[in-house]
């Protein structure tokens, strides 16, 4: 029997604010994205956003459980 996720966490790297919110607009679209956060993070090289969007999908059991 083959596995499916029913929650999926994706991370993403932006350099600017500007594509980080880009990101975050186009995950929106999806009807399935249940949270989201733009987080801001500083190192040597400077300033950068990581992405964190989670997706969860409300498949029925008797679904998931076929054999694919």
């Amino acid at each position: 029997m083959a596995k499916r996720d029913l929650n999926t966490k994706e991370q993403h790297y932006a350099d600017t604010r500007k594509e980080a919110e880009d990101i975050v607009a186009e995950a929106k679209v999806d009807m399935h994205l249940t949270k989201w956060g733009i987080n801001e993070k500083h190192n040597k090289y400077g300033q950068y956003f990581v992405i964190d969007l989670q997706f969860t999908f409300n498949t029925p059991k008797e679904i998931m459980e076929v054999d694919v």
